[in-house]
Formats: structure tokens, sequence, C-alpha cells
């Protein structure tokens, strides 16, 4: 569709005072994505990512026998596939010389603003999805982001070597990085998580360094997260117990984007998450003329993706 002088008549007159539009009035917020995704550059249709394991623990070798040989495994491989988002305004070239306030001429300004959310969206659906096998994108093993039975490539013999697990994994062979039942944020919440980045192994059972340190929420838990983390003494009890929580030094950051009002999340530092951002092409924005019609066109394009196909170094509960 093309803006006409019709659509626009208080333009073509003097007067106003003031002319209210949302990309002048409104401050957007500074980028969130990347707090918690990696932001990598791309150069392919695609970016193809695979998991393998490193062999098991060593075993014992009586007196003048054979050395026993393990086999690496390779896992599946997951794809990213860069899309192209694009939007335009087409205006007609007597409105573009005609408006007397110039607003007509800010579109660039208008489309930086679509833009900015567009990459946030684009990101934060895979935390906002990630509790869906089918709307969510899937980790190697096939499962959703946040899933209680995440599989090991090592299967069952991985849980029978990881010490400790018996009160952590629901089947064996697995991992948790959601709960059994969803949780809410809650002292216990944070205690439950803890545990599992405590315990947390790799393929072959044997356990890794996973810290988590932030805590995602959406506006609505703010005050609870504040009440949790924010006092030296156990929250919600009448006597003078210590916040256990308080040594793990968790921060807690606002998800201006998370579509639920009662989920929450874990995430360690990014660099030790898989949670990635590809920019295939930045976003430019272009101006060219219609050359029969005479309209001036302005666009702005981009293409890019976000994944996540590691489960470790996340974790999430859906609320209660």
């Amino acid at each position: 569709m093309t803006q006409v002088r019709g659509d626009f008549a208080q333009l073509m007159v003097p007067g106003l005072k003031k002319i209210y539009l949302d990309a002048d009035e409104y401050e957007q917020r500074e980028k969130q994505y990347p707090m918690l995704f990696n932001v990598k550059s791309s150069d392919s249709e695609f970016e193809q990512e695979l998991e393998m394991a490193g062999v098991g623990p060593l075993q014992e070798k009586p007196e003048n026998s054979s050395t026993v040989y393990n086999d690496m495994i390779q896992g599946a491989s997951r794809r990213a596939t860069h899309l192209t988002y694009s939007l335009g305004i087409r205006t007609s070239k007597e409105l573009w010389d005609d408006d007397k306030y110039g607003l007509i001429k800010t579109g660039p300004k208008a489309l930086a603003r679509s833009t900015r959310f567009t990459e946030e969206v684009v990101a934060w659906n895979i935390i906002n999805n990630g509790f869906s096998s089918t709307t969510g994108i899937l980790t190697f093993d096939g499962q959703a982001l946040f899933n209680n039975q995440h599989y090991l490539l090592g299967g069952s013999q991985a849980t029978n070597i990881a010490p400790g697990l018996t009160n952590i994994i629901s089947a064996a062979g697995t991992y948790p990085n959601r709960p059994p039942t969803d949780i809410d944020l809650s002292v216990a919440g944070l205690q439950l998580m803890t545990n599992y980045a405590n315990r947390m192994v790799d393929n072959q059972g044997m356990p890794i360094n996973v810290k988590f340190r932030h805590i995602l929420i959406p506006p609505e838990l703010v005050f609870i997260i504040r009440e949790i983390l924010g006092s030296t003494g156990q929250p919600y009890t009448a006597d003078n117990t210590a916040n256990s929580l308080l040594p793990e030094d968790y921060h807690f950051l606002v998800g201006n984007y998370l579509t639920s009002g009662s989920a929450w999340f874990g995430f360690a530092d990014k660099q030790y998450t898989a949670l990635t951002v590809w920019m295939r092409e930045k976003p430019n924005t272009d101006f060219d003329d219609d050359f029969d019609t005479d309209a001036v066109k302005q666009k702005t394009r981009m293409r890019m993706s976000a994944s996540c196909f590691r489960w470790q170094g996340v974790f999430g509960s859906n609320g209660p």
C-alpha cells in the first residue's frame, strides 16, 4: 500500500504545535537478548552443529591383561536456518513533498524501532517456546529445550557411572533441566535448580562444572525475586535463619519480552551455553523511487536466526 495525502490531511496545513510520534516520544529499551545470547555473524545460509560424547572413565587393568578400548559417540546434528525479515514504507511523491512537518521523512526511525523489536522476538522465542517440542526448538536429543528427561549419549551406563544422581534423575540415561513438576519462583525452586547444576554430568556421566548465575524472570516476578535474593535472612520466616542462597551470588534479569508471567529460568554465563543469535545480514535501510509513480520507498531488511541445541547451562520452570 502507499501513503497518500488523503490519509494525512493534518500534515498538509500549518498550525500543529506538537505531533506525538511513537518513534520520537517513547524511548526503546536497550537490547536485552545480548545479556544471555551469544551474538555471532554468519556467512552461510544456515549453521550446522553436531553433538559428540567423549569416552567414559578409565577401567581397571589387571596385571598382564589387555587395555579396554572405548569409542567416542557421535550424536545428532541440528541446523539453524536464517530467515529474512523485511518491512517497507511507500509514500506518494506529493505527500513526501507537501508534508509541512517532515514527519513522513522519519520513516527510517520507525523502521529501526520495528527492527529492534523483531530481533528481540526472534531471540526470546527460543526461551518462550522452550517448554514445547512442537513450537519450540529441539535440542540434540530431540527434546524441548527445558525438559525433565534429556537423553545422555552414554545411555543408562552414563547415569550408573555418575555419582549421586538417585535424587536428581527421573529416568535412567537422562538428566533434567526442568523440575518433574513445575515449581513457582521460590527458595525451594532456586535450591532445586542449584542442586541440578551441582550434580550435572556430561554425556558419559562424568561431572561437569556448570554454575548458574542469572535468574531470568518476567516483570510480574520482580518483587518476589527481590524478597528472595535481597535479604540476609531467609524470606517468609519469622526466625533469623540465614538466607542460604546468598553465597550462590545469583543475579536476576527482567525479560520484558517473556510471554509468561510465571515462568522463570536460570542460566550460566552465556559463554557456557549454546544460546546463540546468528546474524547473516545485519539490519540495513535503503531508499528508492518508483519510476512510474514517483513514489518514495523506504525499506529495512535483515537475515537472522536463533538457536540453542545444547541444554546444558540452562534451566526453566513453567511456573506454578
